[in-house]
This record gives structure tokens, sequence and C-alpha cells, in this order.
């Protein structure tokens, strides 16, 4: 699994599904379909994909200012 990250502060980038619930972070199945999301966005420059690991996980957390166990996912819906 990868995702997508804010190069200047690790932020992923993530889903509201509203109702008060937690952000989603998007999930891609491969690099090559999370690098094509930020290309076709145009904002490679901003984003970079780290595949998910406990490393990564915990950046991210570290990011959102949540433990990691709190993250929740939610997979791009690839075509």
């Amino acid at each position: 699994m990868f995702a997508i990250v804010s190069k200047s502060d690790g932020f992923p980038v993530s889903r509201n599904p509203g109702d008060d619930r937690p952000a989603l972070i998007v999930t891609w199945t491969s690099n090559a379909g999370a690098q094509a999301f930020i290309s076709a966005k145009g904002i490679d420059a901003d984003y970079q994909v780290v595949a998910l690991t406990e490393s990564t996980l915990n950046n991210m957390a570290a990011a959102l200012g949540c433990a990691a166990d709190a993250i929740d996912f939610d997979a791009y819906p690839e075509q």
C-alpha cells in the first residue's frame, strides 16, 4: 500500500467522510498509481509517494497529531 504525503510536513492526503468522523488516509495499491495521481493533479513539487511502513505510518501520525493506531485508511478507487 502507498500513500501521498506533503513534502513540507508529511501530512497525508486524506478524505473527510463527514458526520464528525475522522479523516481517512487515502491509499493506492501501487506506487505507479499514486504517482500518476499526483502527476495528473500537477502537485509533484509539493507531494511525494511513500510506502506504508511502520516508520512512515508513525511520521504521518505525528503530522496528524494522533496515535498511529487511530489512523484509518480508504483505498483510492483505481480503474
